[in-house]
């Protein structure tokens, strides 16, 4: 009996961490501590310099010109504006009707939940006619919802098929709302001012003027943000178009077709793409891709097609090499979201008789949608956040145009000139650094959330 005493206690004591053990936990869970606590309060530390400054910038300029102001103006409800209210209050209507009565979708005729290939062909036809004849954006923009609205139609049919389930996500609705009260707004006020409405809703950028005082307010300054934004839009988007087709393709063709040797060897290659630095990315832009866009544009000048001869820094340039930069990103995560799907659905479609092509578009793309989507946006937010590559390609010429072939400058490339210069504390135009930066922050985290929202929605689990 008591030589099990010994043994149990023996065997207890060995079981208990030693004090040596103790202290390392402890040690271990304190720098776990501070670390996170100090990366929370530098994130809070630079999001509250960056709410400070800007509000003070908000405020000096409001001091002298209000804080908001508009012209209203009926007429534009008769605009391009106006039908763009209407397909977006239609929408919105088609989605509530939908809401409160889905058993709706089974009395729809065949012909809009299951159009031919033609139907399909010819709605695709006449919305790339009304593209090319349409000159509003916002037009543009908005047809592109019912093409949304008429997938999300056919999807909610084919699930409310059953009398037992009921969509629940009103998310669309919502946008739809608050999209057609933001159109609404800005078809019927015009001639914006004041703080807030000269820098969100002009596009005439000047921050300096000729003041006998550099740091107060001249009447010749104008600090509207949409200048910048719309560049940035310019070269990020169009950097999408460039890098997600490559992207998606190469990443197709690494996990799918390419032989494992192969993929070894363009695997890494991409991944030293995306190890270069953006400088060098900026300065070949501007050595080797500025001349050819430039002959491109001569040619295009020639034939009356732009309204301006090209130059040598543009968006087109800075969206090339902007796209070059974040394709390594998109290749790289798609064919990771790739990889992740069930090596069982490849082969059951196979099995049932699918072509490899079939397959690669009808079930490995649609399995890892969501991981696509993501690399996507994640490539967006890196392609809107870069600086030294759009400097050098873009220019530094703060107007907005239209013809993508003339200078202009991003939201980055402000903030990077302006500190590089001489730039008085206190100054106007030291406050506009914040206030540009402040700005990027929230769009950089709407996309964030964006993405997350894309993660959640589509998220396949196996």
């Amino acid at each position: 009996m008591t030589a099990l005493n010994e043994t149990e206690v023996k065997q207890s004591s060995e079981d208990e961490p030693s004090l040596l053990e103790r202290i390392s936990k402890e040690r271990t869970r304190y720098i776990l501590f501070f670390t996170s606590t100090s990366v929370i309060l530098i994130t809070l530390g630079i999001i509250q310099t960056l709410l400070f400054e800007a509000t003070t910038f908000f405020s000096e300029v409001a001091d002298g010109r209000g804080w908001f102001s508009a012209e209203m103006d009926l007429s534009g409800l008769a605009s391009s504006s106006g039908m763009a209210l209407l397909v977006l209050v239609a929408c919105l209507a088609l989605e509530w009707g939908l809401s409160q009565r889905p058993q709706f979708l089974s009395k729809a005729p065949a012909l809009v939940t299951s159009p031919t290939k033609p139907v399909v062909y010819g709605l695709v036809a006449a919305t790339a006619i009304l593209w090319l004849v349409v000159e509003s954006f916002l037009l543009c923009l908005v047809l592109l919802v019912p093409w949304f609205m008429w997938k999300r139609t056919v999807n909610a049919y084919l699930v409310l098929s059953s009398p037992s389930s009921k969509s629940t996500d009103k998310s669309v609705m919502y946008g739809l709302f608050f999209g057609s009260l933001t159109v609404l707004f800005f078809s019927i006020t015009t001639n914006y001012g004041g703080a807030l409405g000269e820098f969100f809703f002009s596009t005439q950028w000047t921050p300096t003027g000729a003041c006998a005082d550099r740091r107060s307010l001249c009447d010749n300054m104008s600090f509207g943000v949409n200048s910048l934004l719309f560049t940035t839009i310019q070269v990020a988007f169009g950097a999408l178009f460039i890098a997600v087709p490559l992207g998606v393709g190469c990443a197709i063709y690494l996990s799918e077709y390419a032989s494992p040797r192969l993929v070894a060897v363009v695997k890494p290659t991409l991944e030293l793409l995306a190890g270069i630095p953006s400088v060098v990315y900026g300065f070949f832009a501007f050595i080797y891709i500025g001349p050819l866009v430039v002959e491109f544009g001569e040619f295009a000048f020639a034939r009356g097609w732009i309204d301006a001869p090209p130059n040598v820094l543009n968006p087109i340039n800075g969206a090339i090499v902007v796209g070059v930069m974040i394709l390594p990103l998109v290749a790289s995560m798609s064919e990771d979201a790739l990889r992740a799907v069930p090596n069982e659905l490849r082969e059951g479609s196979l099995a049932l008789g699918a072509t490899r092509i079939e397959t690669t578009f009808r079930v490995m793309i649609q399995a890892s949608l969501s991981g696509i989507l993501a690399s996507i946006i994640l490539a967006l937010s890196r392609a809107v956040g870069e600086t030294m590559a759009v400097t050098l390609a873009v220019g530094t010429v703060a107007v907005y145009t239209t013809n993508m072939f003339l200078p202009a400058q991003t939201m980055t490339a402000y903030i990077a000139q302006r500190v590089g210069g001489d730039l008085p504390f206190g100054e106007i135009g030291y406050l506009t650094i914040f206030a540009v930066g402040l700005y990027l922050f929230v769009i950089t985290l709407c996309l964030n959330l964006l993405g997350n929202k894309v993660l959640s929605a589509y998220r396949e689990a196996y």
